[in-house]
């Protein structure tokens, strides 16, 4: 930052008079699920410039949220407003599935250059849900078999078959409807941490996990020869940041090729830089027959996704994908210059230096204190996962919450969800480093702050 006035400021209570009275008419109005009775986000936002936030109170806070991921180069990038702006005034609405367009093409060259191999092929879509849909239909498609092999802890969307079918890590969001759901056979992600039939911390092996598919899936629930793909994230983000090993995925690719299986690769949240690496597929050289974009994707532009394919599975396909407002080319337009951004505009060494300090300001705080269990960091996405101790490494949701609590007051809001016990940063891939390392030195003060008293726990079990 060039002088202390940059820096977010909280000036009121929160949340400050003006939010609470807008956040009141909200939840007059508002289905449940958007109710925030924990004040999570207890601000109304006014407007956003860049990374930093301002609510209606006068309030400012550097966003570590990223929309979700969904604005890699900050709030309102000028190339990417530019070129939106300008084929929304050339082009207007258009549906690309019907009527073929100068903007969609473009795209689909550009990426699919860019695009790790075998991938050849695209079919549009908007959204992350949608292409996760979309990769299985195509999977199913192309083999003729009907199961899909997941990891449990991984988030797919908010369709009605994904939400039940893979669950994040909470229990909550699998409840009522998990146990109906056919099609799909589920094995524990790779975690080195925290491993499932063991007690407390890592490092474990994580191709134990293949061991459990190879010795028990394979052997009571399914035939390898019933699967049509493996649909996994390269890197588990809503579960907290953990990236398999270089051993996990050489035998999975092993299994793989020995049993038919396509590789799908929801890169929803790890995809365009994220990772430090365009594809986070580049960050072990796997080479996946489907993989799947979003967020990111519409590099804060209009909403764009999409499925990408090799030849195999999309040349000859029948499965359809798209919609109306798929691909529109406006929204390809934005995605095509955050594309160009993100991959020839010095973003990826400026993703490789906030890992450099996230790394050198937060890894230590394991050791500092007895109730940060893991800190794990992948290129711009930091997950801190929170302990009561580290013997046991019994979840800690309730400190979690306080850290969070405490940032907010300092002017940093990162991404928490009540019951989670893992605290997430997704900055700006082209946040300033010096602010990135502000706001490391204010998640460290927040723990420190948090540690001296620490409040008391209750069991993710009894909530």
């Amino acid at each position: 930052m060039s002088s202390t006035s940059d820096l977010p400021t909280v000036r009121t209570s929160l949340p400050g008079p003006r939010s609470r009275e807008l956040l009141e008419s909200r939840d007059r109005l508002a289905y449940r699920p958007l109710h925030d009775p924990h004040g999570e986000v207890p601000f109304v936002l006014a407007g956003k410039r860049d990374w930093i936030m301002e609510d209606v109170d006068g309030n400012t806070f550097v966003d570590h949220v990223s929309a979700w991921g969904a604005t890699p180069l900050g709030a309102s990038p000028e190339s990417v407003l530019t070129a939106v702006e300008e084929a929304q005034r050339q082009y207007g609405m258009e549906i690309s599935n019907y009527i073929p367009n100068v903007p969609m093409i473009e795209l689909a060259e550009r990426l699919l250059e860019l695009a790790p191999a075998p991938l050849t092929r695209y079919a549009p879509s908007m959204s992350g849900t949608l292409v996760v849909e979309g990769g299985v239909k195509l999977a199913r498609d192309a083999t003729g078999r009907a199961m899909i092999l997941g990891f449990l802890g991984q988030y797919h969307g908010e369709s009605t078959y994904l939400t039940a079918a893979h669950s994040t890590d909470l229990s909550e969001v699998t409840t009522g409807s998990a146990q109906y759901v056919p099609g799909a056979v589920f094995a524990p992600y790779p975690n080195r941490f925290r491993a499932p039939f063991h007690r407390g911390a890592g490092p474990y092996d994580d191709t134990l996990v293949l061991d459990y598919v190879e010795e028990w899936l394979l052997v009571h629930q399914v035939e390898p020869d019933q699967i049509a793909g493996v649909l996994i994230e390269p890197i588990l983000t809503e579960g907290g940041i953990v990236a398999p090993s270089e051993a996990f995925w050489e035998r999975l690719n092993g299994l793989c090729n020995r049993y038919g299986w396509l590789m799908i690769l929801d890169e929803v949240q790890t995809g365009m830089g994220r990772s430090g690496k365009l594809f986070a597929a580049e960050l072990w050289g796997l080479e996946p027959d489907i993989l799947l974009l979003g967020k990111g994707f519409a590099g804060g532009g209009q909403p764009i996704a999409a499925t990408l394919g090799s030849e195999k599975v999309m040349a000859e396909a029948s499965a359809v994908s798209g919609g109306t407002f798929a691909w529109v080319p406006a929204a390809c337009a934005g995605a095509l210059a955050s594309l160009e951004e993100i991959a020839t505009g010095g973003v990826l060494e400026n993703v490789a230096e906030l890992e450099r300090i996230a790394k050198e300001e937060l890894v230590p705080l394991v050791e500092r204190h007895e109730q940060v269990g893991d800190v794990r960091v992948v290129g711009a996405m930091v997950g801190i996962e929170f302990v009561t101790d580290k013997r046991s490494i019994r979840p800690a949701p309730a400190f979690h919450a306080a850290v969070h609590q405490a940032l907010l007051t300092r002017g940093v809001l990162g991404i928490t969800q009540w019951g989670k016990w893992i605290y997430r940063l997704q900055p700006a891939l082209n946040m300033p480093p010096d602010l990135f390392r502000w706001s490391c030195g204010q998640v460290a003060e927040a723990i420190a702050e948090v540690a001296a008293a620490p409040p008391a726990e209750f069991s993710v079990l009894d909530r």
